[in-house]
């Protein structure tokens, strides 16, 4: 992701317990894990609220009388859990604050049963926070966005990314809308009212922020094949022409992106879907989300620095769909796996494509960005723990795009760029429809590259700031040395904490 104009924020610490009554302070215990979704929502775009049922295929690991799941401003109508054996247990709500709800029964329950929810939530009007409206030319659009933490004022669910499982979803619109979602259309029929449902494809493995809709009467741009998938451009009504160039620079951009991580664009299809705001983008899968000022241009005026920005926020949002989408970070500590990648490869890949660009350039300057916040003793570390309820938020920053991504281009120059590919590739296999850690990103680059990089990998995650490093050559009389040190770089008159890293450095030097 690269821009929201709002985001709701939930994060804690990893717990594991037994189920209580009391509702989970920070995140959800474990002991109820999802097997799958079905959801099936009712969206008029013009109306303020929407009506939706989700069925979750549960394994309840732990006896217990309760479940909780994650829901914000949704009015819960009807809850039943059926057992396997085919019985169904009317389920009662209990309150859990602002971001639980709990479904109660009247014996303790276990093992595999579907809990089925019936209720209405809001179509919001003033924040992308869950499912919200937008209008253009007298059109309105309903999109979604999830991430971090509100699928749940979408659907009651367990929303957190280390639950990455199918979903399956349906939704009821009016005949003359387009609806999307993240896997192609399975069936449509119509319905009573001019309404129609569209049924899609299963999915594969997805954390909840990543499932995504669409609805509204677009225009769709055929943007041709990338080997079996289809891609297109979906744009507000009217807008086709001024989606030349992405349409043509998207396809060019995805099959770079398949040659560098070595395997095929893992979903059945992948729409680039255009909102009418001027600051947006998210990597959905199948489903990438932009804003319309950064992926349309009238193809008259259209400049180069459009152009750029527009391949580097491609690059950076489809190479999400294998660096968080088709493996996802187990918990938010680790977001900079995702970000600071997708960040490498904004330039990296547009940089092939167009080599007169001189985006190497770009990234020194947002390298020196990066190490003038680095530099200040407030700084945080790439990977920080996520504690509290501002944690995530202060996640999504420079820290993390920018000095994430110039450390992955440090380690690939001391790995070099072949073994450092290689090492990529293997852990995007290893860990395929599945969730990862920095320690698994580091055991697969060590693994190619023969050596362990984790404990100098993680002297610049792990902690902030960014060393200043001296030299001195030494020359005496039974030969010479090359000193180095190192202090951490700070503004004048600031003070830290002394600190070392393990900093790759290579000496050339001609014999005598």
């Amino acid at each position: 992701m690269k821009h929201a104009f709002f985001i709701a924020i939930l994060c804690a610490p990893l717990a594991f317990s037994a189920p209580t009554l009391d509702p989970p302070k920070l995140r959800l215990d474990g002991s109820a894990q999802p097997l799958r979704y079905a959801v099936d929502l009712t969206i008029v775009p013009d109306r303020d609220t929407f009506h939706g049922s989700v069925d979750i295929s549960v394994d309840v690991r732990t006896p217990a009388e309760i479940i909780w799941l994650n829901a914000i401003g949704l009015q819960i109508e009807d809850a039943t859990f059926r057992l396997e054996s085919g019985d169904a247990l009317p389920a009662r709500t209990v309150p859990g604050g602002d971001q639980f709800i709990g479904f109660a029964f009247d014996r303790s329950i276990s093992g595999k049963g579907v809990l089925h929810v019936a209720y209405q939530g809001k179509i919001s009007r003033n924040s992308s926070a869950g499912i919200f409206q937008l209008k253009e030319d007298r059109e309105t659009y309903v999109y979604s966005q999830f991430e971090p933490t509100d699928a749940r004022r979408a659907f009651p669910c367990f929303d957190e990314p280390n639950f990455k499982v199918p979903w399956q979803m349906t939704l009821h619109v009016p005949r003359d809308d387009l609806a999307l979602s993240n896997t192609p259309v399975q069936s449509e029929s119509d319905e009573p009212n001019r309404m129609k449902a569209v049924r899609f494809k299963p999915s594969p493995p997805l954390p909840s922020y990543l499932v995504a809709l669409a609805v509204g009467r677009f225009d769709v741009v055929d943007a041709g094949r990338v080997g079996p998938t289809p891609v297109r451009v979906i744009v507000p009504k009217g807008k086709s022409a001024d989606a030349a160039y992405a349409a043509s620079a998207i396809p060019q951009l995805l099959k770079l992106l398949e040659d560098y991580v070595g395997m095929p664009f893992p979903y059945e299809k992948l729409d680039s879907v255009v909102m009418p705001v001027s600051d947006f983008a998210m990597e959905n899968a199948g489903l990438i989300t932009y804003a319309e000022s950064s992926l349309l241009a009238d193809p008259a005026s259209e400049t180069i620095n459009h152009k750029r920005e527009l391949a580097g926020l491609c690059a950076h949002e489809m190479s999400h769909q294998w660096f968080g989408d088709l493996v996802t970070t187990a918990w938010w500590n680790d977001t900079w796996l995702n970000e600071a990648f997708a960040t490498w490869m904004e330039r990296k890949i547009p940089g092939q494509w167009q080599p007169a660009w001189h985006l190497d350039v770009a990234a020194v300057n947002a390298r020196l960005g990066a190490i003038r916040d680095d530099e200040l003793a407030s700084a945080r570390e790439v990977r920080q723990p996520i504690e509290n309820n501002d944690d995530i938020a202060n996640a999504f920053d420079d820290i993390t795009y920018e000095k994430g991504a110039a450390v992955i281009e440090m380690f690939e120059h001391w790995i070099g760029e072949a073994q450092f590919r290689a090492g990529v590739q293997l852990y995007l296999k290893q860990h395929a429809w599945g969730n990862a850690t920095a320690s698994d990103f580091e055991a697969a680059i060590g693994s190619v590259a023969g050596k362990n990089v984790a404990p100098a990998f993680n002297s610049f995650l792990d902690q902030p700031g960014v060393p200043a490093v001296s030299a001195e050559l030494k020359c005496g009389a039974n030969g010479s040395s090359l000193a180095v040190s190192q202090t951490r770089s700070l503004p004048a008159g600031s003070q830290a904490q002394a600190q070392a890293w393990q900093i790759p450095i290579c000496v050339a030097f001609e014999a005598g």
